[in-house]
Parts: structure tokens; sequence; C-alpha cells
């Protein structure tokens, strides 16, 4: 999956779709999480620099989970925007439904409201097509909004 983000986002610079300045791979960054005392060493799996000055983060997570989600909040207080790359089906059970549904029989479930944020978006990525959607987290997951 790094693959064919790193892949995509040479094909965005070329098209020059996010003005992209450059892509950092592994990029480093100083945590401090609420729970812990002292600051720790995070990872972006990609760091993207527009050319406006805008810093990207990109996260590829495999197996997600909202735990997994949640944890990695953290890196995006660094960025302007945060990007979650995810297997297609991989969260299911969070996604809003593309067609009417018997609400009755069908309880969604929701993401926490800190995911709420509208500099978050979601990448899902089907390994056979390629990206299959791309958009903010809360227009393609159920979310818990602020109020």
């Amino acid at each position: 999956m790094h693959l064919y983000t790193k892949h995509e986002l040479h094909k965005m610079h070329i098209l020059n779709k996010l003005q992209i300045e450059r892509i950092i791979p592994e990029q480093d960054v100083l945590l401090d999480k609420e729970k812990r005392k002292t600051p720790f060493m995070g990872r972006y799996d990609f760091l993207v620099e527009t050319r406006n000055n805008k810093f990207i983060g990109i996260e590829v997570l495999s197996r997600p989970t909202q735990g997994k989600l949640k944890e990695k909040l953290a890196y995006a207080k660094y960025v302007d925007e945060f990007i979650f790359v995810l297997p297609e089906n991989s969260m299911e059970f969070y996604r809003k439904p593309k067609t009417k549904i018997f609400h009755r029989h069908a309880r969604p479930s929701f993401l926490g409201k800190e995911f709420s944020s509208p500099a978050l978006y979601v990448w899902l990525i089907d390994l056979r097509k390629g990206f299959v959607e791309k958009g903010r987290l809360d227009s393609i997951f159920n979310v818990t909004s602020q109020n």
C-alpha cells in the first residue's frame, strides 16, 4: 500500500493536482501525548509540502481500527491536512451507506467527535483497482458531530 500511495503522490505531482513541492517519505516528528509526560518520536509515512507552504501528513494503515486511527490523530496536530490511506473494505461498519437502508435493521457505528475535523481526509484503496475513493473523513464515514 505504501508503494501505491507513493505512486499516486508522484502522479499527482506530475498532473499538478496538489501543487506538490516535495514528497518526504518516513519523516520524523516529535509528538507530545496527553497521557505521556515526555515527548516521543513518531513518523509520518509521507509528508508532502506544497508550493503554498502547506504541509500534508499521510499515514498508511493496512489493518486499521478505530483505536489505531485515534492514536494516529496525534500526528494531525502538526500539519495542515492529514490523510489516512485505508483498504477499501476495512472499516465497513463505520461507512455511510451508499443506498437507503432500513434504519431499524442497520445500526450505524460512529467514529468519535475528534474525527470531525475538516482537515482530516481518507483515501480508500483497492489493490486491484487502485484508489477508489478520496474525500473528507466525515463525508465517507459516520462521525459523531462536534455538538
